[in-house]
């Protein structure tokens, strides 16, 4: 540092760091909201299964779909299970839930 204040090279090399350190939080930041946003279609394609169960025992309704958020979420009761199909972010993803509580998928 000189008597008017911060030299060139400092200068420089501070954005420099700055850059560096934006250029690598991107990458994480962006992954970090892929996967947000897939476990948040996991949670409704859950409560879509629920949903599909209710329907099942009150009027045997054996599939149905809803649409939330842009997303088509299909579901059919086959014997002992429920599975409801959507796409994700990346692909086309089937979430099984069986009548025991466990999940296929």
């Amino acid at each position: 540092m000189n008597e008017t204040g911060y030299s060139f090279v400092e200068t420089i090399l501070s954005i420099g760091i700055l850059m560096l350190l934006c250029v690598a939080l991107l990458p994480i930041s962006y992954s970090m909201k892929t996967n947000l946003s897939n476990k948040k279609l996991e949670v409704i394609a859950a409560e879509t299964a629920y949903e599909g169960l209710k329907q099942y025992w009150h009027s045997r309704q054996q599939e149905g779909s809803k649409t939330i958020e842009n997303v088509d979420f299909h579901w059919i009761f086959e014997g002992q299970e429920i599975c409801v199909t959507f796409q994700n972010t990346r692909e086309i993803r089937e979430k099984c839930i069986r009548l025991t509580g466990e999940v296929n998928e």
